[in-house]
C-alpha cells in the first residue's frame, strides 16, 4: 500500500488568489501529510485557480478533468491519498453529478481526506464498513451545490437590477472611461437614481475623436502613440506615458458610442457619445479587416513595404518578399522584392528581383492617374462611408444573431426545450443576414471601384510624401506611409510582378505588372511605364 499524497486546491474568483484561499489550502494539506506519514508529491499535485466547480469547469476545462483521466488510465497508484480542503472544491454541481467524481476516485482505489475539524477519510473499504460515511458525504456535496445556486440566484438577480438602473439612466459608478467625467451631488441621497451625471471632458473627448481618426486612416496603434507623445499630449495613465493595449481597449470601447457593457448586454445612451454608433461599427469593421489580412504587417521604422501580403510572382504564383543587400557602390543597403518560391527553391522558379526603389514609385504614381469610375462603368453617386457603415451594422447583426443561437442552444441543452422554436428562427435570421452581407460586400466593393476621389485622396497624400519621403521625421513619414498602405488595401487586392517580361528568361526593359483590383477588374502597368 502506498503513502502516497497528492493535493488538490481550487477557488472560482479570480480575486481569491490575491487573498488567502491558496495559501490556507495548501498549508493545511501539507500540515495533514506531515501528521499522518504521507509523502505528499508536490509535482503531481495540482491546482484550478479561478476555476468553477458549479459548473464543473474544473473537470471539462481544468487540472481535475486532467487527474480524472489519469485515475482512469491507472497512472495513478492504487493506495493513493487526495486531500481537499472540503467537497465544495472538488466539485459545486448537482449532487448526482458530484457523486459520479467522487465515485470514480473512491472506486478506483484511491483514498479522499477532506480538511474538515477533524479532518474525514474515505475510500471504497471505509464506506462498505459504514454506510453513514457515503450519506455524510453526500450531505456535504448537496449543501456545497445549494450555496453555489444561491450566490448564482443572487448574483442574477443583482445583474438584472444593474441592467434596469442603466436602461433608466442611472449612473452607478464613479468609475468612468477617463473621457467621461462623472460628477456626484452630495445634497442628494446615495439611493437617489439622480445622484450622478457623467458629460464628456471636452478636451479628452477632442483626443479621442484624433486617435479614431488616425485610426480610421489605417495608422496603427504603435504609430498613433508616438504622434501623441512627439505632440506632448498629456497621457491620463498614471505611468505618463500612452501605451498600445489602451488605445486598443479604447477604439474597441462601446462606451464611444455612449454604450456599457453589463452581463453581456450593451445599454446604449447609459454614457454621453464621443462619435455615432454607426462609425463605431464602421470602425470595428476597418480594424476587423485589417487584421485578418497580410496588410497589417508594416515592418521597420517607416513601413518598408507598402505593398506587403499584395506581390506575387508572375511566374508561379509566390509571394514577392522584401529582401536587400549592401551596394558598395551606393553606399547603402539597397532593398528588392524576390519570389519566395525561387529563394526557398520550392517552385523551380528562378530568381528574378526588382528594386523597391524602382517598384514603389512606380506602383503609387500610377494609382493616381486610374479612373477609378472606368473600371466598372458609372454608378449611383453614392456616398462610399455610408455603404461601409451599412455593412458594418449588417456584419454587427450577424455576430449578435450567432450570439443569440449559441445561447439559445445553451439552454436547450441545459434542458429549455421550449426554446427549440426560437433557435429555428434565430438560424432563419442568420440565412438572411448571410445573404444582405455579402450583397452589401459586393454594393461596397464597387462604390470603391467607382470612387474617384480615392485617387485624390492618394494624390493629396502623394503630394506630401514627395516633401517627407527624405526627412528624418520618422514619425510623421510612418504615418503618412501607414495612411498610404491602408489606402492601397482599401482598393488593390493583388499584385503580379514580372521583371523579365512574359517569360522568365526574358530582359528588365520588357517587364511588367498586372494589377486585380477589390471588384476583379484588372489592368497593366506596360514595360515603358516600369
Amino acid at each position: 500500500m502506498t503513502n502516497l499524497a497528492i493535493s488538490y486546491a481550487r477557488f472560482s474568483s479570480v480575486g481569491q488568489g490575491d487573498g488567502d484561499s491558496l495559501r490556507r489550502q495548501t498549508e493545511e494539506a501539507e500540515k495533514y501529510a506531515a501528521e499522518n506519514n504521507l509523502d505528499l508529491d508536490r509535482q503531481r499535485s495540482f491546482r484550478d485557480l479561478g476555476v468553477s466547480a458549479y459548473d464543473q469547469s474544473n473537470i471539462t476545462k481544468g487540472a481535475l478533468g486532467l487527474f480524472l483521466k489519469a485515475v482512469e488510465a491507472e497512472q495513478i497508484p492504487i493506495g493513493t491519498t487526495l486531500i481537499i480542503e472540503s467537497f465544495d472544491r472538488l466539485s459545486r454541481a448537482s449532487p448526482i453529478d458530484a457523486l459520479a467524481v467522487f465515485t470514480q476516485l473512491i472506486n478506483s482505489g484511491l483514498n479522499v481526506v477532506t480538511l474538515t475539524k477533524p479532518p474525514k477519510k474515505f475510500s471504497r473499504e471505509s464506506i462498505q464498513a459504514n454506510m453513514f460515511q457515503l450519506f455524510e458525504a453526500l450531505m456535504d456535496m448537496h449543501r456545497a451545490h445549494g450555496e453555489s445556486a444561491r450566490k448564482s440566484d443572487l448574483v442574477s438577480s443583482a445583474w438584472k437590477d444593474k441592467k434596469a438602473r442603466a436602461k433608466a439612466g442611472e449612473i452607478m459608478s464613479g468609475r468612468a472611461p477617463h473621457w467621461i467625467d462623472v460628477t456626484v451631488n452630495p445634497e442628494l441621497d446615495q439611493k437617489n437614481p439622480k445622484k450622478r451625471s457623467a458629460k464628456l471632458n471636452k478636451e479628452r473627448a477632442k483626443i479621442v475623436k484624433r486617435i479614431v481618426e488616425q485610426a480610421e486612416l489605417g495608422i496603427g496603434n504603435s504609430t498613433i502613440i508616438k504622434t501623441l507623445h512627439k505632440d506632448m499630449v498629456p497621457a491620463w495613465s498614471s505611468s505618463g506615458k500612452w501605451e498600445p493595449s489602451y488605445v486598443q481597449k479604447m477604439l474597441c470601447s462601446p462606451a464611444l458610442y455612449g454604450a456599457i457593457d453589463i452581463d453581456g448586454e450593451l445599454i446604449e445612451g447609459y454614457y454621453p457619445a464621443v462619435i455615432p454608433k454607426d462609425r463605431f461599427l464602421y470602425l470595428q469593421a476597418l480594424r476587423s479587416n485589417r487584421a485578418t489580412t497580410k496588410n497589417v504587417n508594416r515592418k521597420g521604422k517607416t513601413v518598408s513595404n507598402l505593398f506587403s501580403g499584395m506581390l506575387k510572382c508572375g511566374y508561379c504564383g509566390s509571394s514577392m518578399n522584401i529582401a536587400g543587400y549592401k551596394s558598395l557602390k551606393l553606399g547603402y543597403e539597397r532593398k528588392y522584392v524576390g519570389c519566395h518560391g525561387a529563394r526557398t527553391a520550392s517552385t523551380g522558379c528562378k530568381m528574378k528581383i526588382w528594386f523597391l526603389d524602382e517598384l514603389e514609385p512606380t506602383l503609387l504614381f500610377w494609382l493616381t492617374t486610374i479612373d477609378y469610375s472606368k473600371l466598372i462603368g458609372t454608378g449611383k453617386k453614392t456616398s462610399i462611408d455610408d455603404e461601409k457603415t451599412k455593412l458594418a451594422g449588417l456584419e454587427n447583426d450577424l455576430a449578435t444573431t450567432d450570439l443569440k443561437i449559441e445561447r439559445t442552444m445553451i439552454a436547450i441543452e441545459e434542458g429549455a426545450t421550449g426554446m427549440v422554436p426560437r433557435l429555428k428562427q434565430h438560424e432563419a435570421d442568420k440565412e438572411k443576414l448571410l445573404k444582405l452581407v455579402s450583397a452589401q460586400r459586393d454594393q461596397v466593393n464597387a462604390l470603391m471601384s467607382q470612387d474617384g476621389g480615392g485617387s485624390s485622396r492618394m494624390g493629396a497624400l502623394l503630394v506630401i510624401y514627395k516633401r517627407l519621403k527624405d526627412s528624418t521625421d520618422e514619425v510623421a513619414l510612418r504615418e503618412l506611409r501607414e495612411k498610404l498602405s491602408a489606402s492601397i488595401n482599401e482598393k488593390v487586392e493583388r499584385i503580379t510582378l514580372f521583371p523579365s517580361g512574359r517569360k522568365v528568361g526574358g530582359e528588365k526593359d520588357e517587364r511588367f505588372i498586372e494589377v486585380e483590383f477589390k471588384n476583379g477588374a484588372t489592368r497593366r502597368i506596360e514595360p515603358e511605364e516600369c
